[in-house]
């Protein structure tokens, strides 16, 4: 087997995956106001950045993208945090495929 080079728009969703990630676990430092704005800025902007790499490398790679991201161990988050980190992950998803039915 061949190793090839993932594709632009999945490295840039790992990418925003990550950042997203980060963001997630700094929730419980901010204060209620800044905390309601990352969480509305990551509701948004991971599923954009998902439906764009949808649209470039394929909505089939781009879900396992998030699905193998989301299944990491070291990305589960519980309580408040996880339902919001998987409800992020779920709309990415949806976004991925929405363009492509």
């Amino acid at each position: 087997m061949i190793n090839q080079p993932d594709h632009p728009a999945i490295a840039r969703l790992r990418v925003e995956l990550d950042a997203a990630w980060k963001g997630m676990r700094t929730l419980d430092e901010v204060d209620d106001d800044l905390r309601d704005r990352i969480v509305a800025e990551l509701r948004a902007a991971v599923p954009d950045v998902a439906g764009r790499a949808a649209r470039e490398a394929g909505h089939e790679a781009v879900v396992a993208e998030i699905r193998r991201f989301a299944d990491d161990d070291a990305h589960a988050p519980d309580g408040a945090t996880g339902t919001i980190w998987g409800e992020i992950v779920d709309t990415a998803s949806v976004a991925a495929t929405a363009g492509c039915r």
